[in-house]
């Protein structure tokens, strides 16, 4: 379908293509549901002087549990229940559906863009679903601001799962930011910098009342590599954790985290992923509690460590196929509860088959583990089946 053209000065989509975004994109992120659609053909409005690309896709998930967990809609293994009576669950829902409006503009040599993406997670577990901001950001030149990945993050190391949650492991958070990208040459290396929005979790001990505090911004750095055939990524985050008894003053601690991503393409149909994440108060960044209660009247910030390997497979044009394995660990602080979380595990297997052009049909067998700080633990099965459109 060609582009849809209004008033536009004889200018093109092309004209508006930012490489660093999307050159890779095209050849490297088929069936990728985390990837920004391409900036050409399909539904490109051109106006004068800027381009809008309408994008998005449907998404069909059909599922189907073999054991319990309380997370129907995808699967978090730390809502597998532990010591729970044996019970199945079925699933029909098109929640991960999204819409996306990516606008471009010149401003002198360069090109300013503002994205927004949206999908239907708003709601809870068994409802329809309700609109959901992802992201909402602009940039011109090195400069980003609003709501996107983290910096901590690396979109690319991202696991394609047709399930929605992904590795526990992976950071794949999104939240506000100011962002500052500085390439360091022409040698492939790039660095940045942020200020981002800080989520603070907290298990309130037992007879105290309260609530978390964050009273300065997430500070994040990273330090990049990409060339043709690997990538690596090594990220630095330093936060300040603060919690408010009800009446008294605020207590502070210091939290740090360090997240170290990596690719690799094997063959042009083979590529490995694999990422390591470590550090004290960060849990949020993946789900878990940053300070845990470790009795009647004391808490403290909460280890963790966690890593991730795995494998996408393409067989033909057509066809293509992912494996991921994760793990989290929480440290065994003493003095808390038996029910909280130890340890927990994600693997994932899938295969993905694209019968026609930006049509996308795919089968994922999931297993999960909870491991209690008691040592008890329980595990679950899902097998799921997706359907898919992608908008031109």
């Amino acid at each position: 379908m060609e582009p849809q053209s209004f008033a536009n000065d004889g200018l093109s989509a092309s004209d508006f293509r930012t490489p660093e975004f999307d050159d890779t994109l095209l050849n490297q992120n088929k069936n990728d549901f985390n990837a920004v659609p391409e900036f050409s053909g399909g539904i490109v409005i051109i106006a004068d002087k800027a381009a809008m690309k309408v994008g998005g896709f449907i998404k069909a998930d059909f599922i189907s549990d073999l054991a319990p967990i309380d997370s129907e809609d995808s699967f978090v293994t730390t809502e597998i229940p532990v010591g729970a009576a044996d019970h199945k669950n079925a699933r029909f829902h098109a929640k991960q559906s999204r819409l996306s409006f990516d606008t471009r503009w010149r401003v002198e040599e360069d090109i300013a863009r503002a994205f927004i993406e949206a999908d239907f997670f708003g709601g809870g577990d068994g409802s329809n679903g309700s609109l959901r901001l992802r992201h909402a950001y602009g940039t011109l030149g090195r400069f980003t601001a609003g709501q996107t990945w983290t910096t901590f993050t690396d979109p690319s190391a991202v696991p394609q799962t047709l399930d929605f949650e992904g590795a526990v492991s992976n950071v794949n958070r999104r939240q506000g930011l100011v962002r500052f990208i500085q390439p360091l040459g022409r040698s492939g290396w790039s660095f940045a910098t942020s200020l981002e929005d800080p989520t603070v979790i907290i298990e309130v001990p037992t007879g105290l009342s309260g609530q978390g505090r964050t009273e300065s911004p997430d500070v994040i750095t990273h330090l990049r590599w990409e060339s043709d055939y690997a990538e690596t990524q090594s990220a630095l985050v330093l936060r300040k954790l603060g919690f408010q008894p009800t009446g008294g003053s605020v207590i502070t601690g210091t939290a740090w985290g360090i997240n170290i991503t990596g690719s690799v393409h094997l063959t042009d149909c083979t590529r490995v992923y694999s990422q390591l994440t470590v550090g004290e108060g960060i849990g949020s960044y993946r789900g878990s509690p940053d300070i845990v209660s470790t009795g009647p009247n004391s808490a403290a910030i909460l280890p963790m460590f966690g890593w991730m390997i795995g494998c996408k497979q393409a067989w033909s044009d057509r066809v293509t196929s992912n494996l991921t394995f994760s793990q989290l660990t929480l440290d065994d602080l003493p003095g808390q509860s038996g029910s909280n979380l130890r340890q927990t595990k994600y693997l994932a297997i899938n295969t993905i088959f694209n019968p026609y052009d930006r049509i996308f049909a795919g089968a994922e067998y999931l297993y999960g583990v909870r491991e209690n700080q008691d040592l008890r633990q329980a595990d679950a099965h899902r097998i799921q089946v997706s359907f898919g459109f992608y908008l031109p």
